[in-house]
């Protein structure tokens, strides 16, 4: 039997989790609010440049087509030449794809610049992936990939204020040139400074530290060098079944965007009581998100937690077509279970993902599963509308179809419960042999 080191193990995860991971998240946030931040100028947009609903839509909906582009490639690229390198080049490419956009006059330079902003963004979230599964072994990545996710409740309660404070003292243009420069900036710097390829090429860890973290990845079975390819990716029934869930958990979420604001809106009435009530859900699938993977890595069930939170969103969902506006706080209930559960899967999933898809396929595999997945968000919307005009212009069928969506992608998951058992089972996840050193080693 092994023995843990705790202060090893203390000062190699303090290290990662307060180096690696803020700066990662940090960079998502901004990615997210520069994708998202078109919600709030199109009324802006829709004055100045005289633009149709179809247009709106259409300069909305553009940036997904670009970020397919860029999904597959971006992880093949980070895992065979450097996610460092491939990162910073993207961040300056999507900076300048988001200023752009303040500087548009027609409809036609507005949707090549939100395409551009997708196709440079598109390369980004595979790579960062790769970073997280270089730094995390099998073990520690639920945790990891959970609190990437935050970027998802933080960037919901940051981007209003950010976008409403300047749409208030400037103007929409204003809002893209400040928000898009802020990765050229800020998130540039943060990422060429901290971030490393590998635990072996960063400079900030002691020796000790390094064997720590890649010796825990080379027991649980992994390369440290992976050489994947496109066609392992492709090929990979496993990889397919993983976007499938991807895709159908991406429906689901669509069912409690296109539901919740609008009733929440109708149940509070006023803009204000509305703002702030709409924070607790994200505060809420913040705290779940830690959570949900915290407990996975602990308890070793990845399947388990999924299934189950995936589970919980099905019946939230479809049960929140039965809760009407009058209920207002059985609707903000909804809200704030509805949104922890439809993402607090995020952690353990992609933890498993790491560990089953095929090491031939692991950076091609993880573009191919977010880029088919993000079709769901594309998706999503129009089965929605089609169900909503068909019951009559309600969501209550809508709320239905889309918990099914959720329950299904339960059922999914469990069918790899075997396989990750026996994944595990022959590759123990144990912590390293103890490393005697000198004292001066953790100073």
């Amino acid at each position: 039997m092994f023995e843990r080191t705790p202060t090893v193990r203390r000062l190699s995860h303090r290290k990662r989790w307060t180096y690696i991971l803020p700066v990662v998240v940090f960079i998502y946030v901004i990615c997210y609010i520069d994708r998202t931040n078109i919600s709030f100028a199109l009324p802006h947009l829709k004055t100045d440049m005289h633009l149709t609903g179809a247009q709106q839509g259409l300069a909305s909906g553009i940036f997904f087509w670009g970020y397919l582009l860029l999904q597959i490639p971006g992880g093949y690229i980070a895992e065979r030449w450097s996610a460092r390198q491939w990162i910073a080049i993207l961040m300056v490419l999507w900076s300048v794809a988001a200023m752009a956009s303040g500087l548009t006059h027609s409809v036609g330079q507005l949707l090549l610049a939100r395409f551009l902003l997708g196709v440079a963004e598109g390369g980004v979230q595979p790579a960062l992936m790769a970073t997280i599964r270089a730094w995390f072994p099998f073990a520690e990545r639920g945790r990891a990939f959970a609190i990437f996710k935050l970027y998802t409740p933080i960037a919901a309660i940051v981007a209003a204020p950010f976008s409403g404070v300047i749409l208030t003292y400037l103007d929409w243009r204003w809002m893209f040139v400040i928000q898009g420069g802020a990765p050229l900036v800020v998130g540039l710097f943060a990422w060429l400074a901290v971030v490393r390829d590998t635990p072996a090429k960063a400079g900030w860890l002691s020796q000790v530290e390094r064997e720590y973290i890649e010796s825990a990845r080379v027991r649980e079975g992994e390369q440290l060098q992976p050489r994947g390819t496109f066609k392992a990716a492709f090929t990979s029934k496993i990889v397919w079944q993983f976007a499938l869930i991807y895709t159908l958990t991406q429906m689901g979420l669509l069912g409690l965007t296109l539901w919740m604001p609008s009733v929440l809106r109708k149940a509070f009435h006023t803009d204000l009581t509305v703002g702030l009530v709409a924070i607790l859900p994200q505060l809420a699938a913040g705290a779940a998100i830690i959570l949900v993977g915290r407990s996975a890595d602990r308890r070793g069930g990845h399947i388990a937690h999924m299934s189950v939170v995936l589970a919980a969103a099905s019946l939230i969902l479809a049960g929140a077509s039965l809760v009407s506006a009058q209920q207002k706080w059985l609707v903000l209930l909804a809200m704030i279970l509805g949104t922890a559960a439809s993402i607090a899967w995020y952690g353990p999933f992609w933890a498993t993902v790491t560990k089953l898809t095929p090491v031939a396929a692991a950076g091609a595999g993880m573009g191919l599963i977010n880029g088919v997945g993000n079709l769901g968000s594309f998706f999503g919307p129009y089965i929605g509308g089609w169900l909503s005009d068909l019951s009559g212009g309600g969501y209550a069928l809508t709320q239905v179809f889309f918990g099914v969506v959720f329950g299904v992608a339960a059922l999914l998951v469990l069918t790899l419960r075997r396989r990750l058992h026996a994944a595990t089972l022959t590759q123990p996840m144990l912590p390293p042999r103890p490393i005697t050193v000198d004292n001066k080693d953790f100073q």
